[in-house]
């Protein structure tokens, strides 16, 4: 048996640290947390990586040579320093004391009962709430990939297939903790950084045979108890289903029991919810801001939610909103039956507030790792779930009436956990105290002999002071002595003679007699035997739990949607927003729509309500000019936005709305860098850019913000010009485009289907107004040295830059006037956009000869040759 590094090789060891090096060699690649008491204590190397990274105290097992290094965690709080440990990436191995010292024997059973990694935890103190925390298993199979992704503290378990080049999308949307990849991709580099950025999800490689079919099909034949996955709508040919039973090994291996919570397996429909690829959720603030909190996203607006389960549910519908015109409308009508009926909505609100998290609770029943509390938490979330139920039963609204339905109180349950349990229970079974009186006939004599034996020992000070004459006699117990006769020594000579010393303090005598020790034998084997019956019957209640299981978690989810619906329609009815329409025509109109989470602004000024028109004829493309500050970002977003709220089934902030179902939504808005991955913020921005133009469809709608703003002026330009035209030629989608090109509002007169539109603004003297108001028509100004004054930009700069901007645009004007004049027709052919930057030789000479390089700067001598030598043709 290999020890650890810096392990004693002494084979005089003792039996316990032999113990712990058995279970240690079974896991080497694990700190493992080894139970000794209140603690659990880890040894050699894992201490010494446990001291640095939680920053304990490192101490030592023995002293001199043969010292062995140690640290340890408190048993009560370990959830705490586990999570710190899978945050860092490591596996923590719990070897528990299993069973008390045998006959003869000092030593309690140990054995490693769970290894906790990133993707297992399943720790309510240690989550969050309202995500899910998943674990995923992936295999590149060609051209094509399988993915299968389980959350082990819900026991919501799906699968799904996704093109190998878009495997990174797929995990970057599920958000994994810990993704699982066959042995084989250790030596694709490329693949692993694409999968996994700044630690996450942490990687773990397992055996390419552990991915194989057939072995992967019986496990998830046994998990679930069938012959064929065809009933879970799976192909059992796909490498989805390989992913999935390898995910379910990795389970079996890291949890050492059973897992009856995971019950189902579920297809990741992908044809039915909007595509949202990971740019386009960043840059809509969708769930996490950019400083990667969830204050000011549209998570932050709508999650009203009371219940755990419901604000996982309400982050999972805005990640993926509905396609179908049908099913999003009936999820409409449960929120407006919520919004119209306010007393209805608070009483399922009050309802849904006594129910715990009945999805976390089960997968810890399922686990075997309920504790008396969760079963009491679970025992009043029962209690509470009937009057969840019976208002919604006879509901006219389908999706109410259905989750009613659904609902299922498990009265036998219920009534079992109510006659077992008494109300206020101990965090841990082996402490005792958690079965009423009346419910187990043993457990009930056990404690009536304590009770009497109790009586007995109450009633034996009395008598003995008068037996003895000792007036300052007591009886006393220590949990270690026992229970004991208590004399000052100066009255020792005074006891009976059936007295046996017990023990001899610095002024006290301590004694007891067979009386007392028969009794004593009584109580204590007694209150062991009840503890141990306790436990014994708790386990059972649990195991009854389990047996319920799939009824409980049906239950958890219909809650879930009733609290979403609820949340939805408070939110609605509080804002004023209002019902939208949405079918499968291609217009998106909507009247004086507002952001959902901007339309509240600070210090009171109210949001400037804009109108939009996007639909598959002459609106496909809208070019929006505009001043810097204008909002014109505010404004792509809120479009984006509404159109999302409208197919997640929400009501909108505008006065009508009408949304044809979008398939796929893109947002391409702001500048960022990988400079880790070695990427700059214009390969970003190109990244991003090519994965719109290879995946927009025509029910698409694409959002875009100063694209070609990270190189030069006329690089930037041409791609702009290039994309936008590619956008409304090719891809034909719905379009939103805000740009500071304004040669680009050119498009508009050229190309049928693009529409200019721009952000309003009044100059008043010196100073421009922001009307925020979104009107029809190109400009031709952005306004930015006005942008820099009131930014704080000293004044002489900004009155330079003043003087060089009016240059540059005589220059400009001039220079173009010349550019466009008399372009060759061969360079007007060669490319579908016009043609800005063509001239003759002559023309150039001219503007040369022009020129008075005494007065250029040397940087403005560099930019006008630079100008003139890209206009030769």
């Amino acid at each position: 048996m290999a020890s650890p590094p810096g392990a004693r090789s002494d084979p005089s060891a003792t039996p316990m640290m032999q113990q712990y090096l058995g279970a240690k060699s079974k896991h080497p690649d694990t700190l493992l947390f080894f139970r000794m008491g209140d603690f659990y204590e880890l040894f050699f190397d894992d201490a010494k990586v446990a001291s640095r990274t939680l920053g304990i105290a490192l101490t030592s097992r023995d002293k001199g040579p043969d010292a062995v290094p140690m640290a340890g965690v408190p048993v009560r709080t370990v959830h705490t320093y586990l999570l710190r440990l899978v945050r860092a990436g490591h596996r923590v191995a719990i070897c528990e004391q299993v069973a008390g010292p045998a006959e003869g024997r000092d030593l309690f059973r140990r054995e490693v009962v769970r290894i906790v990694t990133a993707g297992t935890i399943t720790e309510d103190e240690i989550l969050d709430r309202a995500a899910p925390n998943y674990l995923a298993a992936a295999l590149p199979d060609g051209e094509s990939a399988g993915i299968a992704w389980v959350d082990l503290s819900t026991g919501r378990f799906l699968v799904d297939h996704v093109e190998t080049e878009r495997l990174s999308e797929a995990v970057s949307r599920i958000d994994p903790a810990e993704l699982l990849l066959p042995e084989s991709v250790r030596e694709n580099e490329g693949m692993r950084d694409a999968l996994s950025r700044e630690g996450r999800p942490v990687l773990a490689l397992r055996p390419d045979w552990e991915f194989e079919r057939a072995g992967s099909l019986r496990t998830l034949h046994e998990q679930f108890g069938v012959r064929t996955l065809e009933g879970f709508g799976l192909d059992e040919g796909t490498a989805g289903v390989c992913a999935a039973g390898a995910l379910l090994r990795y389970l079996a291996d890291t949890q050492k029991t059973a897992l009856p919570h995971l019950a189902r397996i579920e297809r990741f429909d992908r044809a039915g919810a909007v595509s949202i690829d990971p740019a386009t959720r960043a840059t809509l603030e969708l769930v996490e801001n950019r400083r990667g909190g969830r204050e000011d996203t549209l998570l932050s607006v709508l999650d009203r939610t009371v219940t755990a389960m419901g604000g996982r549910m309400i982050r999972e519908w805005i990640l993926a909103p509905l396609r179908d015109p049908v099913a999003i409308a009936e999820r409409r009508a449960g929120v407006r039956a919520l919004v119209e009926d306010r007393n209805a909505r608070e009483d399922l609100r009050e309802a849904l507030r006594a129910i715990a998290d009945l999805e976390r609770l089960g997968a810890r029943i399922g686990c075997g790792r309920a504790s008396p509390r969760d079963l009491g938490m679970l025992r009043a979330s029962l209690r509470a779930a009937p009057a969840a139920r019976e208002a919604f039963v006879s509901s006219p609204a389908a999706i109410l009436a259905r989750a009613a339905e659904e609902c299922d109180p498990c009265a036998d349950l219920r009534d079992l956990l109510d006659r077992a349990l008494l109300d206020d229970l101990p965090l841990i079974a082996t402490d005792g105290g958690l079965i009423r009186a009346g419910f187990h006939e043993e457990l009930d004599a056990l404690r009536d002999a304590r009770r009497e034996g109790q009586a007995w020992i109450a009633a034996l000070e009395r008598k003995e002071v008068e037996r003895s004459g000792i007036a300052n006699l007591r009886v006393g117990f220590h949990r270690v002595f026992g229970y004991f006769l208590e004399v000052p020594r100066s009255q020792a000579e005074r006891v009976p003679a059936d007295y046996h010393r017990k023990q001899t303090l610095k002024s006290v005598e301590r004694f007891i007699t067979p009386e007392l020790k028969d009794v004593e034998t009584k109580i204590l084997r007694g209150a062991d035997r009840a503890k141990e019956l306790e436990r014994e019957i708790f386990e059972d209640l649990r195991t009854k739990c389990a047996e319920r299981l799939p009824r409980l978690l049906a239950t958890a989810r219909a809650l879930a949607r009733l609290d979403v619906l609820a949340s939805l329609a408070a939110v609605a009815a509080e804002r004023g927003w209002v019902a939208p329409e949405v079918d499968d025509g291609e217009e998106i109109r909507i009247a004086e729509g507002r952001h959902p989470v901007l339309e509240r602004l600070p210090g009171g000024n109210p949001f400037v309500p804009n109108d939009a028109l996007l639909d598959l004829g002459t609106n496909r493309l809208v070019l929006l000019t505009g001043p810097n500050m204008a909002g014109k970002s505010v404004y792509i977003r809120q479009i984006g936005l509404i159109a999302l709220l409208a197919q997640i089934g929400s009501f909108v902030p505008a006065a009508s709305a009408r949304i044809g179902a979008v398939d796929r939504l893109f947002a391409r808005i702001g500048a960022g860098d990988e400079i880790v991955r070695g990427q700059s913020t214009f390969m970003v921005e190109m990244v991003e850019t090519a994965n719109i133009l290879h995946g927009a469809t025509r029910r698409s709608l694409v959002l875009l913000d100063e694209i070609g703003r990270g190189t030069s002026t006329f690089d930037g330009m041409a791609l702009a010009w290039a994309i936008a035209e590619h956008l409304l030629r090719h891809a034909g989608c719905r379009t939103l485009f805000a740009t500071h090109y304004h040669p680009l509002t050119d498009l508009a007169a050229e190309a049928e289907g693009a529409r200019n539109a721009h952000l309003a603004v009044r100059e008043w003297g010196e100073e421009v107004i922001f009307l925020h108001r979104v009107e029809d028509g190109a400009t031709d100004r952005s306004y930015g040295l006005h942008v820099a004054r009131l930014a704080g930009v000293p004044r002489e700069v900004v009155e330079r830059a003043r003087a060089i901007l009016a240059d540059l645009e005589r220059d400009e004007e001039a220079l173009s006037a010349r550019l466009l004049a008399g372009a060759p027709k061969r360079a007007r052919k060669a490319a579908e956009t016009p043609d800005l930057f063509a001239t003759r030789k002559g023309e150039v000479l001219e503007e040369l000869r022009r020129l008075d390089p005494e007065n250029l700067t040397p940087l403005e001598a560099l930019r006008r040759l630079k100008e003139l030598r890209d206009a030769l043709p």
